[in-house]
């Protein structure tokens, strides 16, 4: 039996992750999925709170963990999370491959457009992003729909305006990278190019983990 951390993406809560942790589950794996909302409620250093607080909440800070997951947006603060928690494994689950060392910015094509959409200094939720009806055909379970789009916080709009610094040492040793969908094309390009093992044909959903966690725990290994 391994031991799993599973991050969410700062756009959505846990509850994306739901149906891959119950796969991992009944595979006999110990798998925690903290709730790290409250890490990015505000925007400067949220990279240190989402790692301190991967750790607190996830297996503590005395175990090191088998295998640490970042899916999407995780991806950018995946190597400091791997390197709190000591992992064994890093996996990005079609996530954002940070840079290779220095500091991780969001594109300017991404600032422009979120700064577009905020009111107030606050994001609206993601899922409101695509309109009514996409959500629907991205998550077709009514249950697992509601449940994602109640708990999806509104972020700070600054948030896109940090630079989210690269460790200078993490746990590089076992990376994989398990590409879901056209959008993460060009991430796991990049992850060939770093010799990490990339799997998947990217020809799926980003939403995959979530509609068909079977597909994913399969590319998981």
């Amino acid at each position: 039996m391994s031991s799993w951390l599973l991050c969410h993406p700062p756009l959505l809560s846990a509850a994306v992750l739901g149906p891959l942790r119950d796969g991992l589950r009944a595979r006999g794996h110990e798998v925690v999925v903290p709730d790290l909302r409250s890490a990015v409620e505000t925007a400067g250093e949220w990279w240190v709170r989402y790692a301190e607080q991967a750790v607190a909440d996830g297996f503590g800070s005395d175990r090191p963990v088998d295998v640490v997951v970042g899916y999407s947006g995780a991806g950018v603060v995946l190597p400091r999370v791997a390197a709190a928690v000591r992992a064994a494994r890093v996996v990005w689950v079609d996530a954002v491959v940070p840079a290779r060392s220095g500091v991780t910015l969001p594109s300017p094509d991404l600032r422009a457009m979120v700064r577009g959409m905020a009111r107030d200094g606050l994001l609206p939720p993601w899922p409101t992003w695509w309109g009514p009806d996409a959500l629907t055909e991205l998550v077709p379970d009514p249950e697992l729909r509601a449940q994602i789009t109640a708990e999806a916080p509104s972020l700070p709009v600054d948030l896109y305006d940090q630079a989210v610094p690269v460790p200078d040492s993490w746990p590089d040793a076992d990376v994989t990278y398990v590409h879901l969908s056209p959008a993460y094309d060009a991430d796991a390009e990049e992850a060939r190019r770093r010799g990490w093992r990339v799997v998947g044909d990217g020809a799926g959903m980003h939403t995959d983990v979530a509609t068909d966690p079977a597909a994913v725990l399969e590319l998981l290994g």
